[in-house]
């Protein structure tokens, strides 16, 4: 600004030095207009201001004149409005050049190539076109070696063909003077390039803008080929195949939907394809498609569809959601295959199944009764080795009975003498109703009925019946040298298990001169102590003799159904096997020790009884008082001879006894209306009524009358266990503290109900 003035003055002194002789007055304020706009267009408008203030000072102290004021007003006035028009000049300048910058800088980082092209004319023909500007992108996608486009004409630039193209493409642009928008393809450097490219008239030339769109064509040429593949392969797939909107909606089924119902893809849109559906299938497709779209599951199910011929086929439907970044479905894919000849194997699979689990459980059902009769013949076979001694055993008790009776009778007056013969009669009848219990607890069939018994009181309890098996040409000992409590087993089991192998055990002795040894011992056993891998306490049972032993080759098959090394008719090969079972049914183990010449030992591994023992309760002699009293008993018992002494018991008791035979007679008389304390009644009777039948039937008539039932022996009559009964059971023979403690109890329990 200074310095414009400055060279504006120093002008005007050369100028007034060459041409104050030519032009007098000189004017002052000539030279300095430039100065003011060259101020203004580089400081502004306060720069011009300021120039104008610096001049008008410059020329009033240098060369001021008479007319001073009237040529510094008019060089003021002149002054702004050079600043004014410098300022717009400047202006314009500015914002030429920032848009210059920018489109410098747009067209630098542009990814689309832009040139600009003048027309080169030829005797007034329109030949080529030269390129005036061309940005780097444009110089980027040039065929190889073709240098830069700036100064140079279409036809320099590009092989001939590829500009005689370009050329004829611009022509109608630049005489039409309107846009056009072409995508090309072009081989260039041996490759086909598509190009997108747009062409726009000037004022005296055109603007080609161009992008390369090779790759983006290529990814289409690829998706339109994957999607002619896909649907080439959807067209040659077996199964249904269909789309749905998120909402469930379809909108598209495959050609193999539409030729298996015969029907357009229009009918089945939307919820129109379960018209296709089974109406018995029809409700759980409907809520299993339903629960798949509201929820985003999966969707799988079988049901069946209509073909186009009317037949009703199965297919398997499963469809998959299509979800997009936040997780919502956008799309449903799914398809349905036919699989009618599946579900029609898998019936037919499941029946024949079915029919082969019921063969196979009558085989079982066969197989177990044919294994309970073998067992059952093994025991009565055994029975029938015990039956000289139990018959020698009975013999002796009934001369006891009988001779001691015989002789009360010849001399009733001896009190002393009757009391004696009487107990000892007594005691042999309790003797007699022992051996009877072991023999039909041996020979009964029953299931596995598991308690804790004191396994050597029970050994001791059935040591005679042990002993009229072996015979006395075979010596017996049992030996436990300590108390070893109680194992967990059945206890009638047990026995038929120790009878087998004593029995067997004399089979192997030598004639006249066995020796057959009881052992019970109690045993902590480790994991690799025990047989067969078991640990814990066991009381073991061991049965030893001083027989032939085995030969390895039959001891292993030893414990083999039906595997006998006896006379044919002199053994069933069940009895190893029965006691096998028997011990592994409980949880135990068995062992065999034996060796040829030095004779056999078998172990029975117990399992030791965690509580306490079994023990049946007696009946505490002495007095049985006055309670029965006028208790009224309906008494059913279809033995006379056991009738007419229970009535005497009962009435011993102080009770009013009345009698019927059997079941139905009884049942005829709680029904007119009598009025009793008590039932007794035996299990085992005639008329088509068993005494727990009858029981029941009492009961449901009266819930509040107390029961009690007896039985000799109920076999295959009696339908549970005693211990399962909802009455006390009385077995026979029973004594008069025996008959009284059943009545209290069933009396006393009845009371306990009412309360």
């Amino acid at each position: 600004m200074l310095g414009s003035v400055a060279v504006a003055a120093l002008l005007r002194i050369g100028l007034e030095a060459g041409l104050g002789d030519m032009i007098d007055p000189f004017p002052n304020y000539m030279t300095f207009y430039p100065a003011v706009l060259l101020a203004t267009l580089a400081a502004g408008a306060r720069g011009g201001m300021l120039a104008t203030l610096m001049s008008t000072a410059l020329v009033a102290a240098l060369w001021p004149t008479p007319a001073w004021a009237i040529y510094t007003t008019l060089f003021l006035a002149t002054a702004g409005a050079t600043v004014l028009v410098g300022r717009a000049i400047r202006t314009a300048v500015l914002h030429g050049a920032e848009i210059e910058t920018r489109f410098r800088v747009f067209q630098e980082h542009a990814l689309d190539g832009f040139i600009i092209l003048e027309p080169i004319w030829q005797e007034e023909r329109l030949a080529d076109f030269r390129c005036v500007y061309a940005n780097p992108a444009a110089e980027r996608m040039a065929p190889a070696g073709t240098g830069a486009f700036a100064g140079r004409a279409i036809g320099d630039i590009l092989p001939p063909d590829l500009a005689e193209l370009m050329i004829e493409r611009l022509r109608p642009v630049f005489d039409a003077g309107a846009a056009d928008d072409i995508e090309v393809a072009r081989r260039i450097d041996g490759q086909i390039r598509h190009f997108r490219s747009s062409a726009m008239p000037l004022l005296d030339g055109l603007a080609v803008t161009f992008r390369d769109v090779t790759a983006q064509r290529i990814s289409e040429d690829t998706l339109r080929a994957g999607e002619a593949r896909v649907r080439a392969l959807v067209d040659s797939l077996p199964q249904l195949i269909w789309s749905a909107q998120s909402d469930g909606a379809y909108d598209y089924l495959s050609p193999q939907w539409i030729a298996f119902t015969g029907a357009p893809a229009e009918a089945h849109r939307g919820e129109a394809w379960l018209e296709a559906v089974h109406p018995e299938d029809r409700d759980a497709v409907a809520q299993a498609w339903r629960q798949a779209v509201n929820g985003g599951l999966p969707y799988a199910i079988e049901h069946r569809l209509r073909r186009a011929d009317g037949a009703w086929r199965w297919v398997q439907a499963r469809a998959s959601a299509m979800r997009g970044r936040n997780g919502e479905v956008r799309r449903w894919f799914g398809a349905c295959s036919d699989v009618t000849e599946i579900i029609e194997a898998r019936s037919l699979l499941e029946t024949r199944v079915a029919e082969r689990t019921r063969e196979l459980e009558r085989s079982i059902a066969q197989r177990v009764e044919a294994e309970a009769a073998l067992a059952q013949a093994q025991r009565l076979e055994t029975v029938g080795r015990l039956t000289g001694g139990v018959a020698h055993d009975f013999n002796n008790l009934l001369t006891v009975v009988i001779g001691g009776l015989d002789m009360i009778l010849t001399n009733p007056q001896d009190t002393a003498r009757v009391t004696r013969l009487a107990e000892a009669a007594l005691a042999a009848g309790r003797r007699g109703e022992r051996l009877t219990r072991q023999l039909l607890a041996f020979s009964r069939r029953q299931e596995l009925k598991l308690e804790a018994v004191e396994v050597q009181a029970l050994i001791e309890q059935i040591e005679p019946l042990v002993r009229r098996a072996i015979g006395e040409d075979v010596t017996l000992s049992i030996r436990c040298p300590e108390p070893v409590g109680a194992g967990l087993l059945d206890s009638a089991q047990f026995e038929a298990a120790l009878l087998n192998l004593v029995v067997n055990a004399v089979d192997a002795t030598p004639p006249g001169r066995g020796d057959i040894e009881i052992a019970v011992e109690r045993m902590a056993q480790a994991v690799d102590e025990a047989p067969e891998a078991l640990a814990g306490d066991f009381v073991v049972v061991s049965v030893s003799d001083n027989g032939a032993g085995m030969e390895p080759a039959t001891l292993e098959r030893a414990f083999e159904p039906f595997f006998t090394t006896k006379e044919v008719g002199k053994g069933t090969g069940l009895g190893l096997a029965q006691v096998y079972g028997f011990v592994k049914q409980i949880g135990g183990a068995v062992t065999i020790d034996s060796s040829v010449g030095f004779g056999t030992t078998v172990r029975l591994f117990l399992p030791a009884a965690p509580g306490g023992t079994k023990t049946e309760a007696a009946a505490a002699p002495g007095e049985l008082g006055d309670w029965g009293r006028g208790v009224r008993v309906l008494l059913v018992e279809d033995d006379a001879a056991v009738r007419a002494m229970t009535e005497s018991l009962l009435a011993e008791l102080g009770c009013q006894v009345e009698s019927a035979a059997d079941g139905p007679a009884a049942l005829e008389r709680l029904h007119g209306g009598e009025r009793y304390d008590l039932l007794i009644s035996d299990i085992v009777m005639p008329g088509g009524m068993s005494g727990v039948e009858l029981a029941r039937a009492a009961h449901a008539r009266d819930a509040r009358l107390p029961i009690v039932l007896t039985t000799g022996y109920a076999g295959e009559r009696l339908a549970q266990g005693a211990s399962e009964l909802a009455w006390p059971l009385l077995r026979k023979p029973f004594r008069a503290e025996q008959l009284s403690l059943a009545m209290r109890e069933a009396l006393d329990r009845n009371r306990e109900a009412a309360l």
